[in-house]
């Protein structure tokens, strides 16, 4: 499915492509564990563990083109599967070997603590969120059993919610199942994440309204785009309840990776705006704001 030329560029970014159409990467938080640093944010707010996160994905193809995605979205292909499937313990099992080679140059550190890395080399949070769609992937619910069965203690799966007949399919439900919602409205879904499928605004309310009966952690994840979809936070309210998600994130966009050639640092919008529109949700709706994270520029909302 991976020509050559993606094939290199994703090896310079430092993925590790795994099979025919899956591929592994070690997260900047991972890595700032490993140097005894501050954990990814999601360590405070759920929980997991940081030093021993797997993120991957299932799927090197996305049917949008996001606007503020870091992601190098040129080695995306069609919107819709196509080429084989790889079976998804095979995934698993080639993901973590990838994992363990790119961990290899820490033990060269002499300022690494040689049991941290050693537990690091052990994955037991696994998330699925790497880059591309997942839920593209036709066995993506087999994927998140065999995680289970591998002896992993939490998986979550992000999604942008285009592929509504992916979540309906999950048997095991992941631990923490999240929802990318930039946008409040279909003018604006189309403005900024570029889907390449003509229904893709109506597939995510259908992902919505599953998400409201799916007993696990749901997570409303709203990416903050200063000037883009920041000034009417009221609007994304009716979505949220929708959900019913349990938590909703309030985070900003980062001026990193490929969309620097789309936006610009202005585009980021400062805590206190994220704080202002998180306020708003909570004045108006069902939710509480109950932690933030200011190096990851993100406040959390809980439903009550």
């Amino acid at each position: 499915m991976i020509e050559e030329w993606k094939l290199a560029r994703l090896y310079k970014s430092q993925y590790r492509v795994v099979g025919n159409h899956s591929a592994v990467k070690i997260c900047h938080w991972t890595k700032e564990a490993i140097r005894g640093r501050a954990p990814c944010y999601k360590q405070t707010f759920y929980g997991i563990k940081t030093l021993q996160c797997l993120e991957m994905t299932p799927a090197l193809t996305c049917n949008q083109r996001c606007l503020h995605c870091w992601r190098d979205i040129t080695i995306f292909s069609e919107p819709e599967w196509k080429g084989p499937v790889d079976e998804p313990k095979e995934i698993i099992k080639g993901c973590i070997e990838e994992r363990k080679k790119l961990l290899i140059g820490f033990k060269g550190n002499k300022k690494v603590n040689s049991e941290v890395l050693e537990r690091a080399m052990q994955p037991v949070h696994a998330a699925i969120s790497l880059t591309g769609e997942p839920c593209l992937y036709p066995r993506i619910a087999d994927l998140i059993e065999e995680f289970f069965s591998f002896g992993f203690e939490s998986v979550y799966l992000v999604t942008n919610g285009t592929v509504p007949e992916a979540l309906e399919s999950l048997r095991k439900l992941p631990t923490n199942l999240y929802i990318s919602l930039t946008a409040s409205n279909p003018e604006m879904y189309k403005k900024l994440c570029n889907p390449l499928i003509k229904d893709g605004w109506l597939r995510l309310q259908k992902s919505l309204e599953i998400m409201s009966k799916m007993k696990t952690n749901t997570v409303i994840r709203i990416t903050m785009i200063n000037g883009l979809n920041t000034e009417n936070p009221n609007e994304f309210i009716p979505h949220i309840e929708k959900a019913r998600a349990k938590y909703v994130e309030c985070k900003a966009y980062m001026h990193v990776g490929y969309s620097k050639d789309r936006l610009t640092e202005q585009h980021m919008p400062s805590m206190e705006k994220i704080r202002e529109f998180a306020k708003v949700i909570e004045e108006n709706s069902n939710y509480k704001i109950k932690d933030e994270r200011t190096d990851s520029r993100i406040v959390l909302l809980e439903r009550y």
